[in-house]
């Protein structure tokens, strides 16, 4: 069975972002709260970072469908905005730790796929 070249990407991008992620996971949570202590608030966010990269894994199958874009785009913007406000809600995560956990799935996202990001950005 042959896999086509985009598919090979996708599998590439998923697998990077997945090693970034993972890194930042490990010098943002788990060496803070070696560190600091299991209770910190500040330390990243682990399930916003999962769930960025569970909504990124599905993306692949939405980016088939042009007209399934946007709804997407507000239902990830929706889901990872109510997970933001129970993190902090549950007094899991305070605003620096859900912050940590956005910019570490935004950059584990972007990273990979730099080219393109960079191709459609213009300063």
């Amino acid at each position: 069975m042959k896999i086509k070249f985009h598919t090979k990407q996708q599998i590439t991008w998923i697998f990077w972002t997945t090693i970034i992620m993972c890194i930042g996971l490990i010098l943002f949570k788990y060496i803070p709260m070696h560190l600091f202590g299991e209770n910190i608030l500040y330390d990243a966010s682990s399930h916003i970072i999962w769930t960025s990269w569970g909504l990124y894994v599905a993306w692949f199958f939405v980016d088939q469908k042009k007209s399934w874009r946007i709804p997407y785009f507000v239902l990830c913007g929706a889901v990872l905005i109510v997970m933001s406000i129970q993190r902090i809600y549950a007094q899991q995560h305070n605003e620096i730790g859900v912050f940590l956990g956005l910019l570490i799935a935004g950059i584990a996202i972007v990273l990979p796929r730099w080219n393109e990001f960079e191709k459609e950005i213009k300063f």
